[in-house]
């Protein structure tokens, strides 16, 4: 990768670190939503444990949902969720509270999957080369059960209304996960025996766009930005629509289970088939 595609990276993470401010309501926790805690954490349970901002809460939180229609009704979802850039990796490992409520769960040794998000500040200072946070989550993890799978998810660009159309703002992702992939590599290298996985939900975002711009979500969408039920975006930052976080829990169903989006029951509310759309994503990513 040359000089100019490392930056384009770099500054590409660099707005992606800053995403997840709090975004659409619900879940069990607190007002900082997070979901459960460690004293609920039960060993008959497939426990699924996401730490990071919103920009993944969201498909998170749905993704309990999602499991149990797949017919996984063993799963349990756990979050430890921070705002914004203090969600990525290094802020939580340096955050006293965060740093030891997610010791809690993995002290358990009943967590099955731990998911973190991009972006740290030494991912982007480094060319996406490490991240030293993720390092010392993943060996506390495999410490405490070193069966502990370990996700790394890729978000979308906030602000998507700053760019003038999709093309521009899909511009530098798959760059972007390129690097992140790499970074899984790297991982997975220094702990041969743990399974290290990525996937990259923003690229919903991305294609959604796309379709929208292209009149190919009529009937679903009428404004890019606006309510929930009937945009992309619910707000300037770029936080997820209804149809965003459908579509996108897919994909997080896919990395987890290994679900085929088109197995799960049709999405009735929508007029656009959003298995479609998620299986067609999670295929170009197992093309590259």
């Amino acid at each position: 990768m040359n000089k100019k595609v490392v930056f384009l990276v770099i500054t590409l993470m660099f707005t992606v670190s800053l995403s997840g401010c709090l975004g659409r309501g619900g879940g069990k926790g607190d007002g900082d939503k997070n979901m459960g805690s460690p004293e609920e954490v039960n060993s008959d349970d497939y426990n699924v444990l996401y730490i990071g901002h919103s920009f993944g809460r969201l498909f998170a939180q749905t993704l309990e949902d999602y499991a149990h229609t797949a017919g996984f009704s063993d799963h349990s979802q756990f979050i430890e969720m921070s705002g914004g850039a203090s969600g990525a990796p290094d802020a939580l490992w340096a955050d006293d509270g965060h740093r030891e409520n997610i010791k809690a769960y993995l002290d358990t040794g009943e967590i099955d999957v731990m998911i973190m998000i991009c972006c740290s500040i030494e991912f982007m200072e480094t060319g996406a080369q490490s991240d030293e946070a993720i390092w010392n989550f993943t060996d506390y993890a495999l410490e405490n059960n070193p069966d502990t799978r370990i996700g790394l998810a890729l978000p979308w660009k906030d602000y998507p209304s700053d760019y003038d159309n999709a093309t521009e703002y899909r511009n530098g992702s798959d760059e972007a996960y390129e690097s992140w992939k790499s970074l899984a590599s790297n991982l997975s290298a220094d702990y041969p025996g743990a399974e290290v996985f990525t996937f990259h939900h923003g690229a919903v975002s991305y294609e959604l766009r796309e379709m929208f711009e292209r009149g190919e979500l009529e009937g679903d969408i009428e404004e890019m930005t606006g309510s929930k039920e009937t945009s992309i975006y619910t707000d300037y930052k770029g936080h997820a629509g209804d149809m965003m976080i459908d579509t996108g829990t897919l994909i997080w169903l896919h990395a987890v289970y290994g679900v085929d989006p088109m197995t799960m029951p049709e999405f009735t509310q929508w007029e656009v088939d959003v298995r479609q759309i998620s299986k067609e994503l999670i295929d170009e990513q197992n093309q590259e």
